[in-house]
């Protein structure tokens, strides 16, 4: 590794938090962008950073630029030639690196159909031949789930490790699922995001910013079932969010499993690029009988999931960029579906009635720590929350 290379791999190992002690981001630009066009491997460790490989996941790079919600695709247009930003745009959709935010893999789509795929038609042909789709349960599966009465029950994994293993396969088989929907828009063979049929659509569609991207992306399919570990039955999304939200290891600042967990959520999820998830924070739907119906789980760029906050995704959540919700592992539980009870009946009844909405944290709204408890979004539709930029959406809106 040249002295020029090995400079500009640990100027793109800084993060946001740590580049301000070596140098000023202005320099830091100036610096990379004069090496990356005309250094064959300070341009090969600066792909690897458009990948999101290790150890640049979390580059100061991958913060905003000025035109481009990414400095790292801005510095791509700007420095490298035609065929070298061609390629690099295309390794960007088409790698299967788990830790690659959606939105970014979709902003590099959008300029890759605006560029042209070029000599990487083929790979994108193949990318979406090759895609096997992943199953869902079936109602007569459903219908054969263990249950104690009130939850139904399923095989978890012994050992931490068999819980980080079925984790890391989903995030796998998202990702690729993830290539074969940009692959086939670039291509052509699959339409861009026409216009909002809805409220919450718009929402999706305003925030992410590109027209590669559609609302429907979002729409999370809770009954997708995963293969389990080591020949266990499989499991299905919804399943998995509930191992992440209880089993303890994923409460952890664990530099083992924390970053598979992040990858996850990326992966799985489809979280944007610099959104948290914080530490026993969690999203997570809970099936009523055999009805698990897909729902939005949006949460746009440097949106934030605040420490002890969790949401309960029946109805859904639309978090637009700059959220920010709870936070210092306060325990707040944001409800998107509430139970109904009629007059006379008992009060375990109202298990069986739901009234399901969506949650909307507006672009850089803040709802606050101190609102510990439950957040009953249902009872706001109509009507005014106490915090600005929340609100209730209802499901027909």
């Amino acid at each position: 590794m040249t002295q020029m290379t090995q400079n500009c791999a640990e100027l793109l190992r800084l993060t946001a938090g740590t580049l301000g002690e070596v140098t000023d981001e202005q320099t830091a630009r100036t610096r990379l962008a004069g090496r990356i066009g005309t250094d064959e491997s300070a341009y090969e460790e600066f792909g690897r950073a458009c990948r999101f490989e290790s150890p640049y996941v979390a580059s100061w790079v991958h913060g905003p630029g000025e035109k481009c919600p990414y400095l790292s695709l801005e510095l791509a247009a700007a420095e490298l030639d035609d065929d070298r930003y061609r390629a690099t745009l295309a390794d960007i959709v088409l790698s299967t690196s788990t830790a690659i935010p959606y939105d970014y893999r979709a902003l590099a789509a959008d300029e890759l159909l605006r560029f042209g795929p070029g000599p990487f038609t083929g790979d994108l042909e193949e990318a979406v031949d090759s895609y096997e789709p992943l199953g869902h349960r079936t109602t007569e599966t459903k219908l054969g789930v263990t249950t104690d009465g009130i939850d139904h029950l399923f095989e978890i994994p012994d050992t931490a490790a068999g819980r980080i293993d079925v984790l890391t396969a989903a995030s796998r088989a998202k990702t690729l699922e993830s290539r074969f929907l940009l692959a086939r828009r670039v291509l052509g063979r699959a339409p861009r995001a026409e216009a909002p049929a809805s409220e919450a659509e718009r929402l999706i569609l305003d925030d992410a910013g590109t027209g590669m991207i559609s609302p429907s992306d979002y729409l999370v399919p809770w009954d997708q079932e995963f293969p389990g570990a080591d020949g266990a039955a499989a499991l299905t999304l919804a399943e998995l969010m509930r191992i992440v939200l209880l089993c303890p290891e994923f409460k952890l600042p664990d530099a083992r499993v924390r970053p598979v967990l992040v990858d996850f959520y990326r992966s799985v999820l489809r979280i944007s690029g610099r959104s948290i998830i914080g530490l026993s924070a969690g999203v997570f739907h809970v099936e009523h009988g055999t009805l698990t119906t897909p729902s939005y789980y949006y949460q746009g760029r440097d949106a934030i999931l605040g420490k002890g906050l969790v949401i309960d995704c029946v109805g859904g959540a639309i978090l637009q960029s700059g959220s920010f919700l709870g936070g210092g592992f306060m325990p707040i539980l944001i409800h998107t579906h509430k139970h109904i009870r009629k007059s006379g009946e008992a009060g375990a009844s109202e298990r069986k009635r739901i009234l399901p909405c969506i949650f909307v944290a507006e672009e850089g709204a803040r709802f606050p720590m101190d609102a510990i408890g439950l957040f009953e979004t249902v009872d706001y539709l109509g009507k005014d929350t106490p915090h600005e930029g929340i609100r209730a959406l209802p499901l027909n809106e």
